[in-house]
């Protein structure tokens, strides 16, 4: 065993017996004791004699030709892959229980590429579970805590991402040892504070940029001194298609290797997917919340409670998921009693239809408080000029009033603009059909619309329904549209039913013949004059189900 850089390769080693110097010369990897990682030299075996001819037993490995280990050290690394003098060598330190260890190896070109395979396969796992665990939510908040957790341990043992500013203060979430407090808002001005974290965050630094930790102090409420003990960080911006995502703050312990070339292309690699992910959630979060917006502002208003009449609405849109509709509808009381009324359906689906939706919705309903329900005929030419001018789609309507009577009767009046004629649920179960013709709203600039009265007894019911209700497909194969006629045997099976009881029945029976089926917008309003107190219960035939009923209000 080489001890001092002599020849005759049966030097001492330390303490040791001479047997274990004569082992340990045997052993093809290079063998370097130290009183620690840096140095003393307290002894090296033959094998590291020649990778490392100048080293001498007592010289600090800083002072010594081992230049690799001297490195190693110096960035307190436990494993090093380097090239010295022609030689790509692998080494690895070993402290367990003693002194200090350097194990190192020469690696020849079939080695060296399978330890490149090897390295490559496990930047690729960790690559792939990126894009697999990322990609599982379009949460943004979830996607920012799985982010800032992954890069922990592979990358580094503390992280912080910083999203981008919403005025002046943004948002940051960490993860790392000892978290008290693993979220929280910083001012803009802090992070302008350190130049390479803000320039990250404005997406004016593609690459990865090492920073010192002491540059960071400025961040002390987001990164605690404790946190900060390394020599140096990492700073990586995310963004995707040039859109900044955020930035992201990665720091090793001193127990850990430097950041390596290889670390920060890993860090660079693995900030492009995670980018597009917060991206992606980012845009997805903007459109949920611009749904949830369309849907509160589209949606049809409650029914209002009217003196001497029942009132009753079911509304399915086609997208389920927007829950937006091209149809619509609108009820309102009138001063002198009863009330004014309007349902339509704009053509088309989805948020086209639903945006058009809303202007007929909006201007009907301006109509009705400046003309009060007067003329319903010229409330549909007016409209009639609006949705021309509103693009290439139209719409069916029909508007009118309804007010109840001395004799406990209700008169309605109606005019029609193209849309599906009411039908009239009678004492008797008998179903009658309203007609009342007219062209389609928005097609013509001269159109001819209909108008019709009629009257509803105590305990009748007019419905108003789109198309998607009679257009549903569905049955047993699939292929069968509901249609007319099962629809009047439906309605003809809710005698003596409430009005809220029958549009929610309808509507039922419309689901159960989908059975999930994808459907067109479905919308029913239901309105109804109240049956004369102590009438006795009407009976209904049976309807589609094959089954009778007794006719009690509410009754399925």
């Amino acid at each position: 065993m080489t001890g001092d850089g002599g020849s005759d390769g049966r030097g001492v080693w330390g303490c040791a017996p001479a047997r274990l110097g004569e082992l340990l010369d045997l052993v093809d990897e290079a063998v370097v004791l130290c009183d620690r990682a840096d140095g003393p030299v307290r002894g090296f075996n033959r094998a590291a004699a020649r990778l490392f001819p100048g080293l001498r037993k007592g010289h600090p490995v800083s002072m010594s030709a081992a230049a690799p280990l001297a490195r190693a050290a110096a960035r307190r690394a436990e494993r090093f892959h380097t090239v010295h003098e022609g030689r790509r060598l692998l080494g690895r330190l070993h402290t367990a229980g003693g002194p200090a260890v350097w194990l190192v190896r020469q690696i020849g070109g079939a080695q060296e590429a399978e330890l490149a395979l090897f390295e490559e396969r496990d930047r690729s796992a960790f690559l792939d579970e990126t894009t697999r665990r990322l990609g599982a939510s379009l949460h943004h908040g979830r996607s920012v805590r799985a982010l800032v957790e992954m890069v922990i341990p592979k990358l580094a043992d503390v992280s912080v991402i910083v999203l981008p500013a919403s005025g002046r203060r943004t948002h940051w979430h960490r993860a790392g040892p000892g978290d008290a407090r693993s979220t929280g808002q910083v001012a803009v001005e802090t992070i302008e504070r350190v130049p390479k974290v803000a320039d990250a965050l404005y997406g004016l630094q593609p690459r990865p940029d090492v920073i010192r930790p002491q540059e960071l102090a400025a961040l002390d409420d987001v990164l605690p001194s404790e946190l900060v003990r390394g020599e140096e960080a990492l700073v990586v911006q995310l963004a995707a298609g040039g859109v900044p995502a955020g930035a992201l703050i990665m720091l090793r312990g001193p127990e850990r290797a430097r950041l390596e070339d290889a670390d920060i292309e890993l860090a660079h690699q693995f900030a492009e997917r995670a980018g597009l992910a917060l991206a992606t959630a980012a845009l997805y979060s903007q459109q949920a919340h611009t749904i949830a917006v369309l849907q509160a502002g589209m949606a049809p208003e409650p029914l209002p409670v009217a003196d001497g009449l029942g009132l009753g609405a079911a509304y399915r849109p086609a997208a389920e998921a927007l829950r937006v509709s091209g149809d619509y509808y609108h009820v309102a009381p009138c001063p002198a009693g009863g009330v004014t009324f309007f349902f339509g359906d704009v053509s088309g689906k989805g948020a086209e239809a639903a945006v058009l939706a809303g202007h007929v919705r909006q201007s009907m309903r301006t109509l009705a408080m400046v003309r009060r329900g007067s003329d319903p005929l010229s409330d549909l030419l007016l409209l009639n000029d609006l949705v021309i001018s509103a693009g290439h789609r139209f719409t069916t309507l029909v508007t009118g009033s309804a007010r109840p009577r001395d004799d406990g009767s209700v008169k309605v009046e109606i005019a029609s603009g193209g849309h599906l004629p009411p039908l009239a649920l009678r004492g008797d179960g008998t179903v009658e059909e309203i007609v009342c013709e007219g062209m389609l709203v928005g097609v013509v600039p001269d159109p001819s619309f209909g108008r019709a009265e009629f009257r509803l007894e105590p305990g009748e019911l007019m419905l108003l329904y789109s198309d998607g209700l009679t257009e549903a497909w569905g049955g047993v194969s699939g292929r069968e549209m509901y249609g007319d006629e099962r629809l009047a045997d439906a309605l003809a099976g809710c005698v003596g039913m409430q009005a809220p009881s029958v549009a929610e029945r309808l509507e039922l029976l419309t689901t159960e013949w989908l059975a999930g089926r994808p459907h067109d917008d479905i919308s029913l309003l239901t309105l109804q004059a109240p049956p004369r107190r102590g009438s006795p219960p009407h009976h209904r035939p049976e309807g589609p189900g094959g089954s009778a009923s007794t006719g009690e209000p509410g009754s399925p």
